[in-house]
């Protein structure tokens, strides 16, 4: 018996609940459908499915058997797909998740490079700060800003490093001094970055440890360039990831105070479901945005 032949005959016919329909997609006559179950029930020492003239019933057994097998059969169909496509080139749509400020900044040049390399690839990509379920089968790949390795149920990958760190202009500072410790910083203007992932807290390392503040914040938003803007002009203090006010640092209008309790690294992830564990599609973009960052960020990002 071809075991691989009999379990594809009948998953067929527990789906069709017809031996002839199940024969004519495998291409093969009725009766050898038919040895085929005989076969399994008798390896197996029990009844699968019923059949008469006119009918066709799967046993409670038969049931049991049959959603065991069949995620299993997928499952290895999925993946002789993806093995054929180390023989291709990646085609078809990519759907990619990042946060807002993320991907405005930092994705543009990355697309670019990715689509001289796999012009087949219809890349979709949703900038967003909200939480992203994917199991939702609209998204293959979602980018996202950590601490630490996300504890997930998905697979998870590191593509880059930064810092998460208080941020102030020295017009800001002359004003209204420096703050000594986290408890002076209640005395200050605070900008709020107010997103659904990071709660209602600034994010702290004070020795070992990750410690969540909530502070009184003077207003807030949930678009970073609006906040770095603002503590850009002087109006207060910020909190941000290293690469969202680079160009504010670089250039002088921005300088990082209490470097003490700034969190690093904070890790850039990849994220993907592992139905798309074979993707050649996922596979070369996360390898591309892995060489990208380390070729265009390497000292600090």
């Amino acid at each position: 018996m071809n075991k691989l032949h009999a379990l594809e005959a009948y998953c067929l016919v527990c789906e069709k609940q017809n031996f002839t329909a199940a024969a004519r997609e495998l291409g093969i006559s009725a009766a050898m459908v038919g040895k085929y179950i005989k076969q399994l029930e008798e390896e197996l020492g029990c009844l699968l499915v019923m059949r008469n003239t006119r009918k066709v019933s799967v046993t409670e057994a038969g049931e049991n058997y049959y959603r065991q097998v069949s995620p299993l059969l997928k499952k290895l169909d999925a993946a002789n797909q993806a093995m054929s496509e180390y023989n291709q080139e990646p085609k078809g749509r990519l759907s990619i998740s990042t946060s807002i400020e993320l991907g405005s900044q930092y994705f543009s040049s990355l697309i670019a490079t990715y689509r001289e390399f796999y012009p087949q690839v219809f890349l979709d990509f949703h900038l967003s700060n909200e939480p992203i379920d994917l199991l939702d089968k609209k998204i293959d790949l979602v980018f996202r800003i950590a601490p630490e390795l996300p504890d997930s149920s998905y697979i998870v990958q590191s593509i880059a490093k930064t810092k998460l760190a208080l941020w102030a202009s020295d017009s800001y500072i002359n004003k209204n001094g420096l703050p000594e410790n986290m408890e002076s910083l209640k005395k200050h203007q605070l900008l709020f970055f107010s997103h659904s992932v990071r709660g209602d807290h600034w994010l702290f390392r004070d020795k070992n440890e990750i410690k969540k503040i909530k502070l009184p914040w003077v207003w807030q938003s949930n678009n970073g360039r609006i906040l770095n803007e603002a503590a850009a002009e002087g109006q207060g203090i910020i909190q941000a990831p290293y690469y969202s006010v680079k160009s504010y640092v670089e250039s002088g209008q921005l300088f990082e105070i209490l470097p003490e309790f700034t969190i690093k690294p904070l890790t850039v992830f990849a994220l993907y479901p592992h139905r798309c564990e074979l993707s050649l599609k996922v596979k070369t973009f996360i390898n591309m945005a892995k060489s990208h960052f380390k070729l265009h960020h390497s000292e600090q990002f």
